[in-house]
């Protein structure tokens, strides 16, 4: 944690103050790796989780060069009370394995979402600067994004739009998703993406950046990654992540063009598209002989409503603690909660993300997720309105949009705090933590 004044430590031997130095700079790279190698299944993840030995590395070695182990930010006590329930969830949850250390690694990808979130907001502190972080929320878009162009498996929503889905070249061997990635899975992802990139591609010069060119590049890469990002998302037809995704960009539209003109324009653009969605929906452009989209959305949600009744039949029985993390899709849960109408084998999630951290972690569980989400939204909006950087007010905007438009998704589907793309939702809690600590920081500067 931080003291009101960072100290240095003077009385540590230079060398070691070296080696601490030292250990700073590998930082990057050491979460590189643990995003990497975290993204795979636990029969490889479980082979590099001694990078979580880093840890107490990294935040000794700051302590030495800084005078602080972490920087506080909006969400850290929130966190680390999420982190104690999820530690006592192992010894108290009814359908723990006998041994709960077995299941430990459960841990590990909450805590690189932490560890990221940590990492942003000292980034920020020392630089007083957004250049590394976009520039890796870039990277990472367009990465995100032509990965679902290129390896999404497209299912039968998607039937209307294969002229265009055939045009496009297939890659289906990316490490730890070989096979590609279910479309409605990855359309969670681009939820949170989409708009972000959106609201960044409004990027200005502004203090926040340390060169013109740099703004340049940066606007026109994220108006690329959002144009990538929202074509995968519609070919991908996932109705709650689009329905989100428009939704939020309406709000950025009203928030971000100050003229009615541009806003109208905007709105108009929207619209075209929410008719050309509905259009799909109601088959217009299918064959006569092919299932109408109406009835297999209307079968698909009385599948949700089952699921949901199954989370809710968990969280009766086990209200303070759920049935552990990550177990409503074990075999056991199943067997006691069935969902018959659910078609394949195995169910991953209660296709509900308040729903599945409820049944996972119990009422304390979803009081701590939501309580976050809360203090991270009403931060940001603080920001959007006092900010007197343009760039911290887009990124403000932004990380509350994507928050807000897979927030619509996540009534609908999940991407639970277990699986693979969580990394992309603590990189945007993490982004919102950043800007709201840059923008303390400038208030503090303006005052001294």
């Amino acid at each position: 944690m931080q003291n009101n004044k960072s100290l240095p430590i003077t009385l540590v031997l230079p060398p070691l103050r070296s080696l601490a130095a030292f250990i700073l700079k590998l930082e990057p790279l050491w979460l590189g790796l643990m995003l990497y190698y975290f993204w795979f299944p636990i029969e490889v993840r479980w082979h590099w989780l001694w990078l979580l030995g880093g840890v107490p590395l990294v935040f000794i070695a700051r302590f030495i060069v800084h005078g602080r182990i972490f920087t506080r930010f909006s969400l850290d006590l929130l966190l680390l009370i999420f982190l104690a329930l999820a530690v006592l969830n192992l010894y108290l949850s009814p359908f723990t394995y006998t041994n709960p250390l077995s299941r430990l690694y459960l841990l590990a990808r909450p805590l690189l979402g932490i560890l990221l979130c940590i990492a942003f907001v000292e980034q920020v502190r020392r630089q007083r600067k957004l250049d590394a972080l976009l520039l890796a929320t870039l990277a990472f878009s367009l990465l995100l994004a032509l990965l679902a162009l290129t390896g999404s498996q497209w299912n039968n929503k998607s039937t209307q739009l294969l002229f265009f889905i055939n045009l496009l070249p297939r890659f289906t061997i990316f490490p730890g998703a070989e096979g590609g990635f279910n479309a409605n899975e990855i359309a969670g992802a681009l939820a949170w993406i989409t708009p972000l990139c959106a609201a960044l591609a409004a990027l200005r010069w502004d203090q926040t950046l340390s060169r013109p060119w740099l703004q340049r590049s940066l606007k026109w890469g994220f108006r690329l990654a959002f144009v990538l990002s929202f074509l995968a998302l519609f070919l991908g037809q996932s109705r709650f992540a689009l329905a989100g995704v428009l939704a939020a960009l309406a709000l950025l539209a009203f928030l971000l063009i100050p003229r009615w003109r541009g806003r109208l324009l905007a709105w108009a653009l929207i619209a075209a598209v929410a008719l050309l969605e509905l259009l799909i929906m109601r088959n217009v452009f299918a064959p006569a002989n092919q299932i109408v989209m109406e009835q297999r959305d209307t079968e698909s949600m009385n599948i949700r409503f089952d699921i949901w009744n199954s989370a809710f039949d968990i969280l009766r029985d086990y209200p303070w603690t759920g049935v552990g993390m990550n177990l409503f899709r074990d075999a056991k849960v199943r067997d006691l909660y069935p969902v018959p109408s659910f078609p394949q084998p195995i169910l991953p999630h209660a296709h509900n993300e308040f729903l599945q951290i409820a049944a996972d972690l119990g009422i304390p569980g979803l009081l701590v997720y939501t309580g976050w989400h809360i203090v991270l939204i009403l931060a940001l909006w603080h920001i959007y309105r006092r900010a007197t950087l343009h760039n911290l007010r887009l990124l403000a905007a932004g990380v509350v949009m994507a928050l807000l438009a897979h927030g619509f998704y996540g009534f609908g589907d999940a991407i639970t705090l277990w699986d693979r793309l969580a990394f992309v939702y603590w990189w945007i809690l993490a982004l919102g933590c950043a800007a709201y600590t840059l923008h303390n920081l400038q208030k503090l500067q303006k005052i001294n």
